[in-house]
């Protein structure tokens, strides 16, 4: 036994020379600066991998264990700017391994900022809007929303598909994807529907009937081809007398202006349910001759 430890030492001798030998060599690849360089990229992506892999996936669950989608939106956040973060980052040590001064760089980086501001005031304008949106949260993804026209800007009916530092997605009911710039969005008034304390949804058609009407009959007639049509929450239909003044146009209305007024469980059918509403309201009006009134033309 002591033989074969003592043919095993001598072994190992050249190869142990070998590896102090070595050693010198290897310091002086890691003074190379591509070496470092390297090293620094190597390091870099394993720390992308960390907070991709583990980090983000663990702030995920946690997030989606809580009913306040605040943290959904945080998390969303980071996921979009970590890697900008680490981009810069590694720019700088880039930098300092090749023996660059990064202090004057950041200053004169300070001046160039500026210029840079000015010149793309409108992209940064989006970006704090996006941060703004995020953490204000008047929508968030999958909600139903109208936003109103701004300016030349036209308003949009539809679902949130994404909210992005500088943009944000909406599909409208014709499908088509429209990607509205965050700076607008955050000034526009934007309605939102999917709220779960204004569920089910009020809905109101308006229309104008002859002057000579029996109006007690036709708001009856109304109510009941409203509460009739599928799927009007049950007892939800009323009908309202609005108005006989145009109050815009200082003048007598043309008729009476009558408004129904129900309510549905989802706002995405609103355009289908009120297409069958009125269709049903012009049939009993039609088999009650009850005449809607025609609009009239003022001269001078």
């Amino acid at each position: 036994m002591i033989q074969l430890i003592a043919a095993s030492q001598k072994q190992a001798e050249p190869i142990l020379l070998a590896s102090w030998a070595m050693a010198p060599e290897a310091l002086k690849m890691m003074d190379n600066p591509w070496v470092q360089t390297s090293a620094a990229v190597v390091g870099c992506y394993i720390i992308h991998l960390l907070i991709h892999g583990f980090i983000l996936k663990a702030l995920d669950r946690l997030a989606g264990a809580t009913d306040n989608d605040l943290d959904d939106r945080l998390v969303h956040f980071l996921r979009s700017f970590y890697k900008l973060a680490l981009a810069f980052i590694l720019f700088l040590v880039i930098l300092r391994i090749h023996g660059i001064e990064v202090t004057p760089l950041l200053a004169s980086a300070g001046i160039a900022g500026i210029a840079l501001g000015l010149a793309a005031k409108e992209t940064l304008a989006d970006i704090l809007a996006g941060i703004f949106l995020i953490t204000d949260r008047p929508i968030k993804i999958g909600d139903r929303v109208k936003i109103e026209r701004i300016g030349k800007h036209w308003g949009a009916w539809g679902d949130v598909l994404d909210i992005g530092l500088r943009r944000t997605c909406v599909r409208n009911t014709d499908g088509v994807t429209v990607n509205y710039p965050n700076n607008i969005l955050a000034n526009s008034v934007i309605t939102n529907f999917s709220c779960e304390n204004v569920k089910p949804i009020r809905v109101r058609v308006r229309f104008q009937l002859n002057h000579d009407v029996d109006i007690d009959h036709a708001c009856e007639i109304t109510r009941k081809a409203i509460q009739e049509t599928e799927p009007v929450v049950e007892n939800s239909a009323e009908v309202v007398v609005r108005s006989l003044w145009h109050d815009d146009g200082g003048h007598m209305n043309s008729g009476i202006l009558v408004e129904g007024r129900y309510r549905i469980p989802d706002i995405r059918e609103r355009t289908r349910i009120r297409s069958r509403v009125l269709k049903n309201i012009l049939r009993e009006f039609k088999e009650e001759k009850i005449n809607l009134a025609s609009p009239s033309i003022r001269v001078g």
